[in-house]
């Protein structure tokens, strides 16, 4: 559970910024379980503090970048602590971004509790994102820090897709999240999503559920359906990872033959702005229109997804 562990502490372990422009920087007790209810926090104003007098001027110009490494304590499920060490990243990779660092100048990683087998459950140095500056050159562009992160996994850009179809494994997960979850009702959708992160190559497939209302000609069936849909690209107001959409979710369907309109709003964790967005999943089949309330929930992945 979320505890404010008081004020951000910093170490400078190397500092060449006014020769080589090289710096080497740990931002260290960040708060206990950070991450807790998926809610994003602001960096402590102390880590803020010396990104701006140190980094952001290194960062000014293209002629260098920036590696991160988020840490953990041992506390915790090793799935958690990488979750953890992650948002941590995360937060300060936000900052960057946010005072006008390109993208393609950060390099965020995350190694969870790795590295603090000797050290005690709880130290605050472990809760920690360790930083690298160093100058880019012509002949070597990206000069890697000993552990050389891997392309960031989190994005802003995001596509959404209907499927119609899932393995008999995704199935069994499927169905244990919905036992016992629906009710009877008007209106009951059922609907497979794929959310792609093609920034990452990384996919999760999302199951909604949803009850509530629906209206259809008295001929045909009462719910328009459709078959699998295109790619729907969107834009959330912050990075997020892909596996970090849910729960709270509503979809709205009107359509009749070849002609459907279809809106989907999906929760994103605090401090981003909820994804509303207008999508086409396809062609109808029958004729009616429908809103209904439910969860979207994450049943498989993150997994490596290259696109169709």
């Amino acid at each position: 559970m979320f505890r404010d562990t008081g004020k951000g502490k910093f170490e400078v372990l190397y500092d060449d910024s006014h020769g080589s422009g090289s710096l080497t920087a740990l931002l260290y007790n960040f708060d206990f379980d950070v991450f807790y209810g998926r809610k994003f926090r602001p960096l402590k104003k102390e880590h803020a503090n010396f990104l701006d007098d140190k980094v952001l001027g290194l960062l000014a110009s293209d002629r260098h970048a920036i590696w991160l490494q988020g840490r953990a304590s041992r506390i915790g499920t090793n799935d958690w602590n990488m979750t953890t060490s992650m948002a941590r990243a995360s937060m300060v990779q936000t900052y960057l971004y946010q005072n006008g660092v390109k993208p393609d100048q950060v390099q965020p990683d995350a190694i969870g509790e790795e590295g603090t087998a000797t050290h005690g459950e709880d130290e605050e140095r472990d809760r920690s994102v360790m930083l690298w500056v160093q100058p880019l050159f012509k002949d070597d562009p990206k000069p890697p820090p000993k552990r050389v992160p891997p392309k960031p996994k989190v994005s802003q850009k995001f596509k959404l897709a209907m499927l119609t179809g899932v393995n008999v494994s995704q199935s069994a997960k499927i169905a244990k999240f919905l036992k016992g979850k629906l009710a009877r009702g008007p209106a009951v959708d059922v609907i497979f999503f794929l959310m792609w992160d093609p920034t990452n190559s990384l996919a999760c497939i999302y199951v909604y559920y949803g009850i509530g209302l629906s209206v259809g000609l008295s001929s045909l069936p009462k719910v328009s359906a459709t078959m699998h849909g295109p790619w729907n690209e969107f834009t959330t107001t912050k990075p997020m990872g892909v596996w970090d959409f849910g729960k709270f979710s509503r979809f709205t369907t009107a359509g009749a033959w070849s002609w459907s309109v279809n809106w989907i709003t999906i929760r994103t964790p605090a401090g981003i702005k909820d994804v509303y967005e207008k999508i086409d999943t396809g062609n109808t089949l029958g004729a009616g229109m429908s809103t209904t309330i439910g969860d979207f929930i994450r049943v498989e992945g993150p997994f490596r997804y290259t696109g169709p």
